[in-house]
């Protein structure tokens, strides 16, 4: 069982109201040009739609540390327990 996960990234859209993408990359180290972006949705711990992860600013880079849940119309998503964002 994953018990804490740690994402770093770019505030992407908000869908569903009140989940928000996540936007990371990854680098191969083999093939250093070619970046693999990943959009990954989170969901802050109020479960409402007015929380400081819905109401920032697109593009924002945001540290969240929370756990995986799932959803049935999402699939897996980050329930986010804590998050930081930059200025």
């Amino acid at each position: 069982m994953i018990s804490s996960i740690v994402l770093t990234g770019y505030l992407q859209d908000v869908f569903h109201e009140r989940f928000r993408l996540i936007k990371t990359s990854n680098s191969d180290t083999f093939k250093p040009e070619e970046d693999v972006v990943s959009l990954i949705p989170v969901l802050y711990w109020t479960r409402d739609n007015k929380n400081p992860l819905i109401n920032s600013k697109k593009g924002t880079y945001i540290v969240i540390r929370g756990h995986i849940e799932s959803d049935s119309a999402v699939g897996l998503y980050i329930l986010a327990e804590t998050i930081q964002l930059s200025k």
